[in-house]
């Protein structure tokens, strides 16, 4: 009677560890979200809005110099149930940081709605994105600058964002909403 006890028992603890096993294994997608640091990129909160994948990139010979311009990469997204805008960002390391689309466009005002339960992304060189506009110094990939955006609701948040990322992949999450460029004068 004994062993049956001992057998039943370890026959039960061998299936419910593997189920105990699984439920206890962390999201690997959320972890990448929820991380801060993911390489060459930060994440950051202000209230119910995330930036995710947040970088500036820097170019082949991995040093900006001053007086140039640089692309500030990253995606919004809005965790809460009312819309946001994104209405300024700026560093002490650029005379401005500006909207542009595509790598020609006209720069225009900070201005990027992000809406209740969504995702924008302003990932791509190619389309709408910020960039730092007559950079203040010589800036070296691998340094972090301090970097803040504003929004109309959440507040600000200040980012301390890698520079570096030129031509390395990033992780954003598809945008259901196409940003749109405000309309300049």
């Amino acid at each position: 009677m004994r062993t049956s006890t001992v057998v039943t028992a370890a026959l039960l603890t061998a299936s419910l560890g593997p189920l105990a096993a699984c439920t206890s294994q962390p999201d690997p997608v959320q972890g990448r979200i929820t991380d801060p640091a993911r390489g060459t990129s930060v994440n950051a909160q202000a209230g119910d809005l995330r930036l995710l994948a947040t970088r500036i990139d820097a170019p082949e010979d991995r040093k900006l110099l001053g007086g140039s311009n640089t692309g500030l990469f990253t995606t919004l997204a809005n965790d809460g149930a009312a819309a946001d805008r994104l209405v300024a960002v700026s560093t002490v390391y650029a005379r401005q940081v500006v909207m542009r689309q595509g790598t020609d466009g006209a720069e225009s005002p900070v201005q990027v709605d992000v809406p209740a339960a969504g995702v924008v992304s302003l990932q791509y060189p190619g389309g709408l994105h910020l960039e730092m506009v007559d950079l203040k110094v010589d800036v070296r990939a691998g340094r972090l600058l301090p970097v803040t955006f504003r929004f109309e609701k959440a507040g600000s948040v200040t980012v301390n964002v890698f520079v570096d990322g030129f031509g390395l992949p990033t992780v954003s999450p598809v945008s259901p909403v196409s940003p749109v460029a405000p309309a300049t004068s």
